[in-house]
């Protein structure tokens, strides 16, 4: 039988939480997240520190939104927010020591982030 979305509950309520987020406020920054998340795992994105470091000086005060997984490799030389669907342990470890914010997706919407300071990171 072919899957049709994604199996993981968490994901599945992420999809659903963000569609009606996106519909009430009128942001599709949301909506485009949300369609990217019900893709194959994948096809999702996976990020190095690296790459969120080199992207850091460009989204001064912006929340950089990975739709994937944030992985350890690298090293951060800025105090970044990041929103993602998970991180690895020594990604986490890293951004926090860096004294930066560490967010999951379904943070974003409880703390009202608006749409123009997400910056997409695939």
């Amino acid at each position: 039988m072919k899957r049709t979305g994604p199996t993981h509950t968490r994901t599945r309520a992420l999809v659903v939480y963000l569609e009606k987020h996106a519909k009430a406020t009128h942001q599709n920054a949301y909506r485009v997240v949300s369609e990217i998340l019900t893709h194959s795992t994948r096809q999702r994105a996976e990020v190095n520190l690296s790459h969120l470091n080199g992207m850091a000086e460009t989204a001064k005060d912006k929340v950089l939104v990975v739709p994937g997984v944030v992985l350890g490799k690298g090293t951060l030389t800025h105090a970044i927010e990041v929103a993602a669907l998970r991180y690895s342990g020594s990604a986490q470890q890293k951004i926090r020591d860096a004294n930066g914010k560490a967010w999951l997706l379904e943070e974003l919407v409880s703390n009202k982030v608006p749409a123009q300071k997400l910056v997409l990171v695939k």
